[in-house]
């Protein structure tokens, strides 16, 4: 059995997690996705918009994270979001909403127009996360 680690999340309003004991961390990083499992060499990096996963003692859970930073230490992952939302706090119908919405600017955006670009990760990896828990057809 992998040994355990301590994962904290926090925003600039509330602390999410707390030394939440964890095998494994997916996080996605400013160059793609990684996972940080105990004994990782230390990394700070950027957060950008996506899906938080971890794999538990006591349990498993998802997260959306609206970008931000994360620091990975071999001992500990910390999380420092802009913003975290739980899948009971996500709307499905708003969610949808949005993607239709981006994906319609997208149409006439130019490639300076990061925010589309991030607005639409933001909807897709909303959209995954709830159809990955099934509440979404």
């Amino acid at each position: 059995m992998a040994s355990n680690f301590v994962m904290d999340i926090v925003t600039p309003e509330k602390s999410v997690l707390t030394n939440e004991e964890v095998y494994v961390v997916v996080i996605p990083a400013g160059t793609g996705y990684l996972s940080a499992m105990t004994g990782h060499i230390p990394l700070l990096t950027i957060l950008k918009p996506g899906i938080v996963e971890f794999l538990g003692k006591k349990r498993s859970s998802h997260f959306f994270v609206s970008g931000g930073f994360v620091e990975v230490l071999p001992e500990k992952v910390t999380v420092i979001a802009e913003k975290v939302e739980t899948i009971e706090e996500m709307d499905v119908e708003k969610v949808k909403s949005l993607k239709k919405d981006v994906e319609e600017k997208l149409k006439s955006a130019s490639s300076s127009d990061k925010d589309v670009f991030i607005e639409y990760e933001e909807a897709t990896s909303k959209l995954y996360l709830l159809e990955k828990h099934h509440l979404v057809l």
